[in-house]
């Protein structure tokens, strides 16, 4: 995630990580838990968060390949704009733990608050 992942990123760097990803995912299934004791049991909660860790990588390496534009810590060098007419929108990801496939789907970002004290902020491109 550091190398190919990281806050800038590339199409390339992207695609690259997520088939590595793909081959860590895989090996997952060879993964047993040796230690059937019931108290403090580290090596399954070390499992259970090899797999969270895991699948997490999977789901945000695949929604950052999917979305071509730059947007706050998400930095694409090969899309180094903002695109709010295309991805002014939410990323919804689902991972099939069988096949390790992630499903995207989008929803909308609300453009007003909860409240009348306070005034929805427009986004604005990010400069410095």
């Amino acid at each position: 995630m550091q190398r190919d992942a990281a806050v800038f990123r590339t199409a390339a760097s992207l695609q690259e990580g997520m088939s590595k990803l793909a081959v860590t995912f895989k090996s997952f299934e060879q993964v047993g838990v040796t230690d059937r004791g019931l108290i403090w049991n580290t090596d399954l909660v070390e499992t259970l968060e090899f797999d969270n860790l895991i699948a997490q990588a999977v789901v945000t390496m695949d929604a950052a390949q999917n979305r071509t534009e730059s947007r706050g810590a998400h930095a694409r060098e090969d899309f180094p704009d903002r695109d709010d007419k295309n991805w002014m929108k939410h990323t919804l990801t689902w991972l099939d733990i069988a096949t390790g496939k992630v499903t995207i789907d989008y929803r909308p970002v609300h453009t007003f608050t909860m409240t009348n004290d306070v005034s929805y902020i427009e986004p604005k491109a990010r400069v410095y």
